[in-house]
């Protein structure tokens, strides 16, 4: 008789065990926990994606608009130029404008070679993103300007954070933009009075 009770024990067991498995109460709160942290990690991120696409499209913004504000003037100041950078802070709000950084740039061809390609002048906004003198070589892509004529180059630079990521995975990712427009009136844009030659 010693020999059955284990046996009777590992039946009534199984017994539990199979009504373990057929009851089916409670199995929506099992799934329900084990798809809500995918549900929050997806739900995050999606919004993290967004706020980033949001902030990348405000730096093309900011770079286009630049560009074009200088590019339509045959001259230009250093306030006027500081006002432009002004004009920019309203365009990234409501995201923090202290990563922001600009550099506006004239680029001059030479008389004979559109190849050689040399800065006018330059403005930086919080650090900029390049320092550039006056007469440093600046390289343009191919096509940009004409020898004799000189381009706009309005350089953006934004080392984005995540918002709610930031706990999970932090850093930054460094979104960028160079745009480039000739100017309207004049083959180059006089800088406090002094022409580009």
């Amino acid at each position: 008789m010693r020999t059955s009770l284990p046996t009777v024990s590992r039946l009534l067991d199984a017994l539990r065990l199979g009504r373990f498995w057929r009851n089916r109460d409670g199995v929506a709160a099992v799934e329900f926990a084990m798809i809500v942290p995918v549900m929050f990690v997806l739900f995050v991120g999606s919004v993290e994606f967004s706020q980033a696409l949001t902030v990348d499209r405000r730096v093309t913004q900011i770079a286009s608009s630049a560009a074009d504000l200088v590019a339509r003037t045959k001259s230009i100041s250093t306030s006027e130029v500081s006002s432009i950078f002004e004009i920019s802070n309203h365009l990234m709000q409501p995201y923090t404008t202290t990563p922001l950084k600009i550099t506006i740039v004239n680029v001059v061809a030479n008389a004979t070679d559109a190849t050689n390609t040399t800065v006018c002048w330059s403005q930086n906004y919080q650090g900029g993103v390049t320092n550039y003198s006056n007469g440093q070589s600046y390289t343009l892509p191919t096509g940009i300007v004409q020898a004799g004529e000189s381009v706009i180059v309005a350089e953006v630079a934004y080392a984005y954070t995540p918002i709610l990521f930031n706990y999970f995975m932090p850093g930054t990712t460094n979104l960028t933009e160079t745009f480039y427009l000739k100017p309207r009136l004049s083959a180059s844009i006089e800088y406090n009075g002094v022409k580009c030659s």
